[in-house]
């Protein structure tokens, strides 16, 4: 029986590349006050942006409904599709949980299995990717299931940020509270590890930051696939793939931006990389 792959609005795939994955994705909600948007369905990712650089607070997230998975469950089953469904770590949002939750009621059904990347934005893309490359092949619900887990240890998130505030306020900051305190004129690095955010480093200078991304990104040489993303800075993104591809030039390297609700959390101007090894 074919598969397909649902996953949430926290991978920040290009809609152009899930679209061409036949990749279901599920919204979060991004708040400003009482106003709420559906991330990449009523705003995307400039709007936000250039809304957020005038709110006088901090934009808020929630997950999405049951409902919403049970109508994108619904509608793989009415295709004569099984499911894996691979969504936002359990440790950074309660996704995984209504995904959990309406996936029961199609028991019988659907066959749906759920799996916690334990990452998110960029390595959940990375993920959800290959997992759908492997539906494509024909691979059926056990073996797609067998690539995302082989793949999660295999992805490594690294990004540089103008600030942890909104990671503070947004309760997300995981270990990388270590960072907060540091002095004046110092730019976080964080990573994505075990599933919630850690420190990764603190450097001096916005150059010198962009540098370590481009260390990490280049660590191997035989890098099969990369990831460059950016919370509003298209033209850093752009930048720092170029640095990067005079480097790898075999190497696909995805170009893309944090949505609404990852840039909620991040703040605007993070720049980072995500790459992804063979398992």
């Amino acid at each position: 029986m074919p598969v397909r792959i649902v996953t949430d609005s926290t991978s920040d795939l290009p809609p152009a590349l899930a679209a061409a994955h036949a990749i279901t994705v599920v919204p979060l909600t991004v708040s400003f006050g009482e106003e709420s948007f559906l991330d990449g369905v009523e705003i995307d990712a400039p709007a936000f942006y250039a809304r957020m650089r005038t709110f006088p607070g901090v934009p808020t997230t929630s997950q999405p409904s049951v409902a919403r998975f049970q109508e994108a469950y619904e509608a793989a089953g009415a295709q004569g599709c099984d499911v894996v469904s691979i969504h936002v770590s359990s440790r950074l949002s309660g996704t995984l949980n209504s995904a959990t939750l309406a996936a029961a009621g199609f028991e019988g059904r659907v066959r749906i299995v759920i799996v916690d990347s334990e990452n998110v934005s960029m390595g959940l893309a990375g993920i959800v990717l290959a997992a759908a490359e492997a539906a494509e092949r024909g691979s059926g619900v056990d073996a797609v299931v067998e690539v995302a887990r082989a793949t999660i240890p295999c992805v490594r998130v690294v990004a540089a940020l103008d600030t942890l505030e909104y990671l503070r306020r947004g309760g997300r900051i995981g270990r990388a509270r270590s960072l907060l305190g540091s002095i004046l004129h110092i730019k976080p690095m964080i990573q994505v590890e075990h599933g919630e955010v850690a420190p990764f480093d603190r450097v001096r200078t916005r150059e010198r930051a962009i540098q370590r991304l481009v260390e990490i990104a280049t660590a191997d040489p035989d890098i099969p696939r990369l990831f460059v993303a950016s919370a509003g800075d298209d033209a850093g993104a752009q930048a720092l793939a170029e640095r990067i591809r005079l480097l790898l030039p075999n190497t696909e390297i995805i170009v893309g931006q944090l949505g609404p609700v990852v840039g909620a959390h991040s703040g605007p101007g993070l720049l980072g990389v995500c790459t992804v090894r063979r398992p």
